[in-house]
């Protein structure tokens, strides 16, 4: 299964054996060499602050949530790794020279845990190749990478917090019926005097 960080941001981390929720996932680290995740950084629930746990310690992936066997694989150090956050709009360029996009979003197997290809802001895929590279101010992709460029798939999680996330980014119209008071009329009252005839 491959799934993008946006798939990934805003599921809650569970611990199986607790049956605790442990908080919702706000990042992904990765480690820029071997193009692989580390860990997922999530808000700690009860303290302020974050938490974080390693990807090889997370059991399995539901629609809507992470499971960790236990609360003991979550650690409070400084997270591993560079943040996915931070790498988002950077320039992609093949080692060719051709300019792809900006990178949007990065693509995981989760099996692996590696990265496997980049979203890109015109609404492109790209595969990583072994010899791209991650680096500080842009990311260098394979020779002729600007020719495999494919188009972008549709989120794969459809539970109730993709639907939630993708309600934000849909623009909402709204029609505002504009009701008038009828104007108001006013009669003078004019007395009619009355003649008697005797």
């Amino acid at each position: 299964m491959q799934l993008k960080f946006a798939n990934l941001k805003g599921m809650e981390v569970l611990a199986d054996k607790e049956g605790r929720l442990l908080g919702p996932v706000r990042r992904l680290q990765i480690d820029s060499k071997r193009k692989a995740a580390l860990g997922l950084v999530f808000k700690a629930r009860g303290i302020s602050g974050e938490q974080w746990a390693q990807v090889s310690k997370i059991d399995r992936i539901g629609e809507d949530v992470i499971y960790l066997p236990d609360a003991k694989s979550v650690r409070d150090d400084q997270p591993q790794g560079r943040d996915v956050k931070d790498m988002l709009g950077l320039s992609v360029t093949s080692l060719d020279g051709k300019r792809l996009g900006a990178l949007q979003d990065v693509i995981i197997d989760a099996e692996s845990w590696s990265v496997v290809a980049l979203a890109l802001d015109n609404g492109g895929e790209v595969a990583v190749g072994s010899d791209s590279v991650f680096g500080e101010d842009t990311v260098l992709l394979q020779k002729g990478a600007s020719d495999q460029v494919r188009p972008g798939r549709k989120s794969q999680h459809s539970g109730f917090l993709a639907r939630v996330f993708s309600s934000e980014d849909e623009e909402v119209t709204t029609e505002i019926e504009v009701i008038r008071e009828p104007k108001k009329t006013t009669r003078k009252k004019t007395k009619k005097k009355k003649s008697r005839r005797k």
